[in-house]
């Protein structure tokens, strides 16, 4: 069961929202500090990922999340 209010129409947690790659590269660039956080198995990220994400398996999320300050800008994969 969630523990966070889903948009029933995008079935992403409230308040989430797109960002298209041009622009978390840019983000990157400009020096912002952004979290990348790739919710897939260890062995996909392995294979690939976003340089500087961290892998956090979607089942470890909730538990990982508590522990982060809730000004950090996060960004999904």
């Amino acid at each position: 069961q969630r523990r966070y209010p889903v948009d029933p129409q995008t079935k992403w947690a409230v308040g989430a929202k797109p960002k298209p790659a041009d622009e978390l590269k840019k983000q990157l660039d400009s020096g912002s500090t952004v979290l990348i956080i790739d919710v897939r198995p260890p062995a996909n990220f392995e294979k690939e990922t976003i340089p500087g994400a961290i892998n956090v398996p979607l089942a470890q999320l909730e538990g990982y999340l508590k522990n982060i300050s809730k000004d950090t800008h996060i960004v999904f994969t």
